[in-house]
């Protein structure tokens, strides 16, 4: 039996009809009779007397209302009870990650955590050096990039991210797209340097055009998205920050053999603190939501 059928028993025994079963439901009413025909199909008895003023329990109709009343007051104990147990739940969760990071998963989804755990405080260190979380600098950090090595953490692979190159629309409208991967040395790069060099976009975009214009270089990935923005020319981001920013728009679809790992690791020691686990956990499936709306869109 597909448990969720027995909603529908309850609700039509207490509203007295489909009709009114399926306004309390905000379904419609053949949705109704279907449920309702399948659990009678399951048990193998009518659960209801069809009548023109409506439908009334028939004895195994009842029981089946029974057991959902009883199924409703645990699953509103269970809500209570979790409710209840995110009030209780109290400390501090210290974490880092890259500004560009930090702006597209952090912040959108900080505010629904604190409603949920008003007793978790997140301190949030944005740096695009990579703190020793082992080592106590952070509780938890989320990175791009490949596996962390090391002893003393834990980590969580987060859904790969695509990358592509960028340019502003008004970048585009007056120079125009990049035909192809060779067509890219024609255009002005917009570069990074330093550890954010290493980045395996950058250096895609570097084998494609070793000769082109690069007009400045930075160290920050959301000083990059902020110069591409500027228009001052073609740059390296992963699709879930670049399609976000409507000013910006891909110069080329997405490299079958570019892609980013993204990992959430937390200190090893701090794993199973119920304030630590309920923020990594929250913050996890906010991610892989992201990611799977992005890929909806």
């Amino acid at each position: 039996m597909d448990w969720d059928d027995l909603r529908y028993v309850l609700a039509v025994s207490r509203e007295g009809s489909a009709l009114r079963a399926a306004q309390c439901l905000g379904v419609n009413q053949t949705t109704v009779l279907r449920r309702l025909d399948s659990v009678e199909r399951t048990v193998g008895a009518p659960l209801f007397e069809r009548r023109r003023t409506g439908q009334s329990l028939t004895e195994a109709g009842r029981l089946a209302a029974d057991a959902a009343e009883e199924m409703e007051r645990q699953a509103n104990l269970f809500l209570t009870a979790l409710a209840a147990r995110n009030r209780s739940l109290a400390g501090l969760v210290r974490l880092t990650t890259s500004e560009a990071l930090a702006n597209r998963f952090l912040t959108p989804c900080l505010g629904a955590f604190h409603a949920s755990h008003p007793g978790v405080a997140v301190e949030l260190v944005i740096s695009d050096e990579r703190l020793d979380v082992a080592g106590g600098e952070a509780d938890v950090a989320l990175r791009a990039g490949s596996r962390p090595e090391g002893a003393g953490i834990v980590a969580r692979r987060m859904p790969d991210s695509d990358w592509t190159i960028y340019c502003s629309r008004a970048y585009a409208e007056a120079r125009g797209l990049p035909a192809c991967r060779e067509d890219i040395a024609r255009h002005d790069i917009v570069g990074l340097e330093g550890k954010m060099a290493t980045l395996d976009g950058w250096r895609w975009l570097m084998d494609s055009a070793p000769g082109a214009s690069i007009r400045f270089r930075s160290n920050s990935m959301s000083n990059l998205v902020a110069n591409l923005k500027a228009g001052l020319g073609l740059g390296p981001l992963p699709t879930i920050i670049g399609d976000a920013d409507p000013d910006l728009v891909r110069c080329l679809e997405p490299p079958p053999e570019l892609k980013s790992e993204m990992w959430l690791i937390v200190r090893e020691s701090l794993k199973g603190r119920p304030h630590v686990r309920a923020f990594t956990d929250f913050l996890a499936a906010y991610i892989r939501e992201t990611f799977q709306a992005a890929d909806r869109a």
